[in-house]
């Protein structure tokens, strides 16, 4: 059984960095800030490329890159999108805001949701809202970074690929101007232009290149890796050429697993007899919400009647380990009672829809704990 790792949420994580910049700009911290130096101005721009681990920047670039500051930190757990985007721009936990992942059952709803779309899982995007949902009554986030830089006139601004505002945006994003652009390279020139307006401004620009590749042809293809370089070299040289005067910041939200198995769970004779929901979370991070008549030992013997192993913590277990950081009470039935983590190379995946067989084509996956998926590099320019 493969061993892991576990966040480090007391001052070398995500969430510490998103606490680091609350204080920065003036507003009251929700957790630790960082244990590193970073020297931040007023103006502060922080890059995240989605997919990209510590270990895949340092192995595709070496480590003399053209930067003053390269830092290993953790993400979060799940290491996922939805719940490392959460964190980041409000400073709380996953056990506080509660988007544990990208599927996610929430009881008050009776259903289980995509996080990123925020819709029904076979819904559509921002399907929540177009029902009248308010998202902030199951996800308690009092507030976001740029909601609390609004309340002290400091501008901010949010520049994500076309078709990705609306669902878990009207969380994490909520208090900036949102811009849709078109290439990472037009995002950064405009980004320097909006921060030459005013004395004190936060910019985020998102960018999915790392991730798509990463996704697509597994983070050991040669596809990946000239991702990886094209992707950071371009990043370093437009924000020193259009940035020179800000402070840049370059991060990610986890790494990818090589996957040589997707497991396809629907297939598995016998497992929804012993479950309440089917199986939710990531492909590399699965909750299991088990019914009443049915046991832990139960569930892991029919896994490994069809070779699938890996970690099962019980809720108590990984709460005591620290991996979703300080837990609320009224989070905490959204964690299940069985969590798997797949060992390494291998990812379980439930199809809620038969059309999306694509997903079970997938060469890198994430939300394990893998050193490559929970390492990311923390960068200032």
């Amino acid at each position: 059984m493969d061993e892991f790792a576990v966040p480090n949420y007391a001052g070398l994580s995500i969430q510490n960095l998103a606490n680091t910049l609350l204080s920065h700009f003036g507003a009251v911290p929700r957790g630790p800030k960082l244990r590193l130096d970073l020297d931040l101005n007023n103006h502060v721009v922080l890059i995240l490329i989605d997919g990209l681990s510590y270990q895949d920047l340092v192995n595709t670039m070496g480590d003399s890159l053209p930067v003053s500051r390269l830092y290993r930190i953790t993400t979060v757990f799940p290491t996922t999108t939805s719940t490392v985007l959460t964190t980041l721009f409000t400073g709380l936990s996953p056990g506080q805001h509660g988007v544990l992942g990208p599927n996610l059952y929430v009881k008050e709803l009776g259903a289980i949701i995509n996080t990123l779309s925020m819709g029904p899982i076979i819904g559509e995007r921002d399907g929540l809202h177009k029902m009248g949902y308010d998202l902030k009554k199951f996800f308690p986030v009092k507030s976001t970074i740029f909601e609390e830089l609004s309340n002290m006139g400091i501008r901010s601004r949010v520049y994500v690929p076309k078709g990705l505002s609306g669902g878990l945006s009207r969380i994490t994003y909520t208090g900036a101007e949102i811009v849709e652009y078109a290439t990472p390279y037009d995002a950064i020139i405009n980004a320097s232009k909006f921060l030459n307006e005013y004395e004190t401004s936060f910019v985020h620009i998102y960018i999915t290149t790392v991730d798509s590749a990463s996704h697509k042809y597994g983070p050991n293809s040669e596809e990946c890796g000239a991702v990886i370089r094209e992707t950071v070299d371009s990043v370093i040289k437009m924000a020193k050429k259009y940035m020179v005067n800000f402070t840049v910041l370059i991060t990610a939200d986890h790494g990818h697993d090589e996957i040589k198995n997707n497991i396809k769970a629907n297939d598995i004779q016998g497992l929804m007899k012993l479950l309440d929901t089917p199986p939710y979370g990531d492909a590399r991070a699965i909750y299991l919400r088990l019914n009443d008549g049915s046991n832990t030992n139960e569930l892991i013997t029919l896994l490994n009647k069809y070779n699938i192993n890996g970690h099962f913590l019980s809720k108590d277990e990984a709460m005591s380990m620290g991996l979703f950081g300080e837990v609320s009470s009224d989070i905490a039935d959204r964690i299940s009672d069985v969590i798997f983590i797949p060992n390494s190379g291998s990812a379980f995946i439930y199809l809620y829809r038969p059309d999306n067989e694509e997903l079970l084509t997938f060469r890198g996956q994430h939300g394990g704990l893998t050193e490559r998926e929970l390492y990311i590099p923390l960068i200032q320019l």
